[in-house]
């Protein structure tokens, strides 16, 4: 398969009453023998910027939204302090690949390219999850890839594996 055709195309929508993006990125591949692209997946996650909120109202916001979201966010502090960072934060609640386009190298194609993309939105970090609620699809195949393209693991003892990763902006 080329990988080179991967296409992400992203919806963004503000969570009402907070600082905080719904993001929904929809994974595409063009395929030489068809005109268009093919939906092979979809990545669901929150995008925020620190430098607008207290790290206190973006807990509770975070919170209001979801246990998964604040907890994610706790563990990113503990990591690297959010009220240092300049850029956005991106909080990853899903990714699925569809059974048929479940490759390794067209899941690395896709987190690359959601990266690149992601960092024209200045994001700084992205922050990734293995709870069951949040990643569906083949766990261990998602937490090796991770590593694979630069994710640090944190983990503290009868919570979810975190992953994170400092990204470069573009």
């Amino acid at each position: 398969m080329n990988v080179a055709n991967v296409y992400v195309d992203f919806k963004l929508a503000v969570e009402e009453g907070t600082s905080f993006f719904r993001v929904l990125a929809q994974c595409f591949i063009y395929e030489d023998s068809q005109d268009d692209p093919i939906q092979i997946g979809e990545v669901s996650l929150h995008l925020f910027y620190p430098v607008t909120s207290t790290y206190l109202d973006l807990f509770g916001e975070a919170d209001c939204l979801s246990s998964n979201l604040s907890y994610s966010l706790i563990s990113l502090d503990k990591f690297c302090k959010i009220d240092k960072i300049k850029g956005a934060v991106a909080i990853f609640h899903t990714f699925f690949l569809n059974e048929f386009h479940d490759e390794r190298e067209l899941r690395i194609a896709i987190y690359k390219k959601l990266e690149e993309q992601l960092s024209l939105l200045n994001v700084e970090w992205i922050v990734i999850s293995n709870s069951q609620d949040q990643v569906r699809g083949n766990i261990i195949n998602l937490l090796t890839d991770f590593s694979e393209v630069g994710y640090t693991s944190f983990h503290e003892e009868n919570k979810p594996n975190i992953m994170l990763k400092k990204i470069s902006r573009t």
